[in-house]
């Protein structure tokens, strides 16, 4: 995928209430992140691919969202922290998810909790997450 239908897809997106974007195997990450982050996204991403469940998930979100030590590790927690500080002049902060067809392979019931979490956080006006960019 060239960069102008990367962009224009992220556009179109961003433009529309779906919270989660799946894009084909040709998009970049480098394309996807320099996108967002052009609108001023804080676009954090995290690869799904070698994660055999929550825990791990968990453990990596931890670090790349920098939770704070309060966080519980539960999906409860994932919620309430993805909600996390929005600002109403911030465009938001978006998660650019690699390898999400692997983990949906290895924890099925795992990844439709996740994104069902990452729809409803992203769907919530007074939320800091704009949404997920899903790329093979």
């Amino acid at each position: 995928m060239g960069p102008e239908r990367e962009h224009s897809g992220l556009w179109e997106w961003l433009e529309s209430p779906e919270p989660v974007l799946e894009l084909d195997d040709e998009a970049t990450v480098a394309g996807v992140l320099a996108a967002l982050q052009e609108r001023g996204f804080d676009a954090r991403t995290v690869d799904l691919g070698p994660f055999s469940g929550k825990a791990e998930l968990l453990q990596a979100l931890h670090g790349i969202l920098e939770l704070d030590e309060w966080f519980g590790f539960n999906w409860d927690a994932l919620e309430e922290a993805l909600h996390g500080p929005g600002e109403e002049d911030s465009a938001g902060r978006v998660l650019v998810c690699t390898g999400f067809r692997q983990f949906q392979s290895r924890a099925p019931e795992d990844a439709a909790i996740f994104l069902d979490i990452l729809r409803t956080v992203a769907s919530t006006p007074e939320s800091g997450l704009r949404g997920c960019v899903l790329i093979p």
